[in-house]
């Protein structure tokens, strides 16, 4: 069977069983998740297993799903300090940010989970969501307690996880943890 005919199966069989909402595409066209498991619709939650491949900086994974296709991930509800942009120094605290998601994230099975606030993809075709570990604990609370992000807003449209996310930021500040403590305001 070839993969284009398998990735169609897969995706008829998870919108019969309920599974995941109606397919989105990413902007410019294409098909996201290996034949697309995130849905558009803002009533739905859907989300996608897999293991993280690459971590980009503090807020940008890539994620190898079950079809063995290379999701990027905007991490939601979290702002990291830049790092890689070769054409500016990096931000304060970026490095340590993105050692931070290394250290958490990379090469450990998550579930990425969208938010029915926000939208599926972001401007540049990455996927927005949550990252949950096995453990069930949110990479944007952990990184958000660690000092290694800011709370995020998009368009003044709060995420789900906001309180909690804002919470550990808060205990963050107090403590001068991560960029709370190296950086200034």
């Amino acid at each position: 069977m070839s993969r284009r005919l398998g990735l169609a199966l897969v995706v008829s069989v998870a919108l019969v069983s309920g599974a995941v909402g109606a397919v989105a595409a990413p902007p410019g066209g294409g098909v996201a998740l290996g034949g697309a498991v995130f849905a558009a619709p803002a009533s739905t939650r859907t989300e996608v297993a897999g293991k993280v491949i690459f971590i980009a900086d503090g807020d940008t994974v890539h994620v190898r799903d079950a079809l063995g296709s290379r999701v990027k991930v905007r991490v939601l509800g979290i702002n990291s300090p830049e790092d890689r942009n070769p054409q500016l120094p990096a931000q304060c605290w970026g490095p340590e940010a993105t050692q931070f998601a290394r250290t958490t994230l990379l090469n450990k099975q998550v579930t990425v989970v969208s938010d029915p606030t926000q939208d599926a993809f972001d401007r540049y075709g990455r996927v927005l969501g949550y990252v949950y570990l096995a453990d069930g604990s949110n990479y944007s609370v952990l990184a958000a307690r660690a000092g290694a992000a800011r709370t995020y807003v998009f368009h003044r449209r709060p995420v789900t996880e906001y309180p909690a996310i804002a919470a550990a930021e808060a205990e963050a500040r107090a403590a001068g943890r991560g960029l709370w403590g190296a950086c200034p305001a």
